[in-house]
């Protein structure tokens, strides 16, 4: 729900303010959307604070807190006239993790908190909130926008997320099952750790507790970033050129282009649904294998620059369902081959490193486009880019478990408590 209410932060529901705000406001649309830009940056920086504040306390009042900042954001953004204001604005929206790829700490680590062994099918159920989100925001907002102006239509979603996130988090979150006297996935006995295919315990079945420092020391941990460093600043520049593209090389029709752009979040969530599932019998590396080659099967309609239109739609259905299994990979890895205790502390450093690099991938894109380089040689390059970062997936085998933890951690909130 959190996820579902909050979509709006992002660049694909922002896109139908572009114009309508930067006429308004009487500036340009690459002065407008420096914003965005700005809000990664800032969601990137704060990450590895918001993830150990996560681990150590839980996500209930950080999720309250952080509901409450991107309703004042997202309210700001419809009552201010002054673009340094909205540059404020979009550095507070970037402090609550919401909307900031594999930066929303606060609703990626309660359900891997929560599940062990049904822990695919947790992440894939929360991640789903998002995906379906954009795809019913963006509807809402063209929507709101003509019917009732941008301002109040900000004003609106600032409404719908302080319902979304701030009741519920409030009430109903808990950091962990053992704060409550309970376990993960509603057993009634800790499971016993049985060997896996490569002869070590299964991350399912028992966790494997790594400190960020002892996290650090691992090459698997150093393997991931570079890869999903490397995948997020390819896909940057490709999601922002890819629309003009198609409709100034290629002539395609506005109508297309959406309908194939919609596809694209609806085989998002049905693959990380299903591939979810899987992940739980398999594994994880391997759907991240399945997915980047699904992206780079994707990715061949722009690199072989096919002029039938039913290329865009080949193309954003092979691409959503590859984004959505490679998805899966990108949640689970860290609590499975690190553990619970720590995983919002893990996963904050590596969303700092991934989410500076890669947000400079679309200005490097603008100026290679700009200086005259082909489209062909640019959709091959980030062709190059997610191939190669997909192939280091399977590489990725779990680390060996540093040490067993016999005693669990001390609970913040025990039963009863409100």
């Amino acid at each position: 729900l959190a996820n579902f209410t909050t979509v709006s932060l992002n660049p694909l529901v922002f896109a139908f303010f572009l114009d309508v705000m930067s006429k308004d406001l009487g500036v340009s649309r690459s002065t407008l959307v420096l914003g965005i830009t700005i809000r990664m940056i800032a969601g990137g920086l704060f990450a590895p604070i918001l993830g150990h504040i996560v681990d150590r306390y839980g996500a209930r009042w950080p999720g309250v807190v952080a509901g409450i900042i991107a309703t004042v954001a997202m309210v700001g953004f419809g009552v201010s006239s002054k673009i340094l204001v909205l540059y404020a604005l979009f550095l507070l929206s970037g402090l609550t993790g919401f909307s900031i790829v594999g930066g929303n700490v606060i609703t990626i680590v309660p359900p891997a908190n929560w599940f062990v062994a049904k822990r695919g099918r947790a992440l894939a159920i929360a991640s789903a909130g998002q995906l379906l989100g954009s795809a019913a925001m963006a509807i809402a907002a063209a929507l709101m926008i003509e019917a009732f102006g941008w301002r109040s239509a900000w004003v609106i979603f600032g409404a719908v997320a302080f319902i979304g996130v701030v009741p519920g988090y409030a009430l109903l979150m808990r950091r962990r099952p053992e704060d409550m006297g309970l376990l993960p996935d509603g057993a009634l006995t800790a499971p016993v750790p049985t060997a896996g295919a490569t002869g070590a315990p299964s991350a399912h079945d028992a966790d494997r507790d790594f400190t960020l420092r002892e996290a650090l020391r691992t090459p698997v941990w150093w393997t991931n970033l570079a890869s999903f460093t490397i995948l997020a600043f390819a896909i940057s520049p490709f999601l922002l050129f890819r629309n003009i593209y198609w409709r100034e090389t290629l002539g395609f029709s506005p109508a297309l282009i959406a309908i194939g752009v919609a596809l694209d979040p609806f085989c998002f969530a049905i693959a990380n649904m299903i591939m979810g599932f899987y992940a739980e019998r398999i594994p994880i590396r391997y759907t991240g294998v399945i997915g980047g080659a699904l992206r780079s099967l994707g990715l061949l309609p722009l690199t072989l620059g096919m002029r039938d239109p039913s290329s865009v739609i080949l193309h954003n259905v092979v691409w959503g369902t590859g984004s959505g299994t490679t998805s899966v990979f990108q949640t689970m890895v860290i609590p499975d081959y690190f553990g619970r205790a720590h995983q919002g502390t893990i996963r904050g450093v590596t969303t700092l490193a991934m989410v500076v690099i890669s947000s400079f991938g679309g200005p490097i894109g603008g100026y290679l486009l700009d200086h005259g380089m082909s489209y062909s040689v640019f959709w091959w390059l980030i062709f190059a880019g997610v191939s190669l970062a997909s192939a280091a997936f399977f590489f990725q085998t779990p680390p060996r478990p540093h040490r067993a933890h016999l005693e669990r951690p001390a609970p913040v909130e025990v039963a009863g408590r409100g």
